[in-house]
């Protein structure tokens, strides 16, 4: 914990206070961004300006931001008829991570590699590119595997007229109140200081100067395992677990400890 292994301007992790983000808590960065239309939260896209400059943006700077990854978010055909060639109880992560890998083919930074003009000093530019397309276009494609998935592939085609994370909320079929979830969710999952493992493997795959749709889907398949992302549906899945064995019980401090403690003494 304490040898310093890489340093990161973006965010902070703190074991007590928890993250910050360009040096702002998250109560300072929700208050310090400007708010979605009717909302009381930000948006994804101006957390993004902030994330990439470190300045707080004006309302015309993240208009920017939204308009320009509208014309970044539509998912060619082919990414979805590969998702949906895989078989149906596929994790939705193997359907992300394919996903990803589909698009690989749009790689600006790829393309760079390969015009015979490549020059490392201004590489950072075609990355930029690949990275603002994918983020762009994941919310798109995750929408779209969760309802292949669970919603019997009833697909919601792309609202244009609303933010990321209220678009994502919108084609998954959730109301006015799951667009401020959405957008506190990504918000709250974007960065943390860079050095977990699939932030790590991201930088360490990049470092082949492969390009970032094979640098992003690697980092999902380590997101994917039990000590890191999917220690997110393990909890919801134990506390689902433990409500059924409360059978209609009120959970209380005594009973909640008990669960803790048995689940860890089974090892």
């Amino acid at each position: 914990r304490d040898i310093r292994s890489l340093v990161t301007d973006i965010s902070y992790l703190d074991p007590q206070e928890g993250i910050r983000f360009r040096g702002k808590t998250i109560p300072e960065t929700f208050a310090a961004l400007p708010k979605a239309a009717g909302s009381a939260y930000p948006t994804v896209e101006s957390f993004w300006y902030f994330l990439l400059t470190g300045e707080v943006p004006t309302q015309a700077q993240v208009d920017e931001v939204v308009a320009e990854w509208k014309t970044r978010q539509n998912v060619p055909s082919y990414v979805f008829d590969a998702i949906r060639a895989l078989p149906r109880d596929s994790h939705p992560m193997v359907m992300l991570s394919v996903g990803i890998m589909a698009l690989q083919k749009d790689s600006k930074f790829a393309a760079f590699y390969n015009s015979g003009k490549f020059n490392k000093m201004i590489a950072w530019e075609s990355v930029y590119e690949d990275a603002s397309d994918i983020v762009a276009r994941i919310p798109i494609i995750a929408a779209f595997i969760y309802n292949l998935k669970y919603k019997g592939d009833k697909q919601i085609a792309i609202d244009p007229k609303l933010d990321m994370g209220a678009n994502f909320a919108h084609m998954i079929s959730q109301g006015k109140e799951y667009q401020d979830v959405a957008r506190m969710y990504f918000i709250l999952h974007s960065d943390h200081e860079s050095g977990n493992v699939s932030a790590h493997t991201t930088h360490l795959v990049h470092s082949a100067l492969s390009d970032p749709y094979y640098a992003y889907s690697a980092g999902l398949n380590g997101l994917a395992g039990p000590l890191h992302g999917l220690a997110n549906q393990e909890v919801l899945g134990w506390i689902m677990e433990f409500q059924k064995k409360l059978n209609g019980a009120e959970p209380t401090k005594e009973n909640v400890t008990k669960a803790l403690w048995d689940t860890l003494n089974a090892g």
